[in-house]
């Protein structure tokens, strides 16, 4: 019963320590982001951080329009073959 509860102890400072170790990997994540950026280098891809969003311009609504358009041209032609090739299917 004791080495049990032991056991248990045990693989409780585990789970305990794991989550100490990734919080300071968090730390040490961001304080390499942060030289990184002060060395002027861009930061490594994979991370989550960005250096700074850029503003994306709005579409003007002709723009917006013709987009639109297409997009439904775009479904229309999917829609169709879709059908050629369910009429192809049934009809044999």
């Amino acid at each position: 019963m004791i080495s049990c509860f032991n056991a248990i102890l045990y693989r409780m400072d585990i789970i305990k320590m794991l989550g100490d170790l990734r919080r300071e990997k968090a730390v040490m994540d961001e304080a390499v982001l942060v030289l990184e950026r002060l060395a002027g280098r861009r930061t490594r891809a994979g991370t989550r951080r960005t250096v700074t969003a850029r503003k994306r311009r709005p579409f003007s609504a002709a723009t917006r329009k013709r987009m639109a358009i297409a997009q439904k041209r775009r479904w229309a032609a999917a829609r169709k073959k879709q059908k050629v090739g369910a009429a192809k299917t049934t009809g044999s």
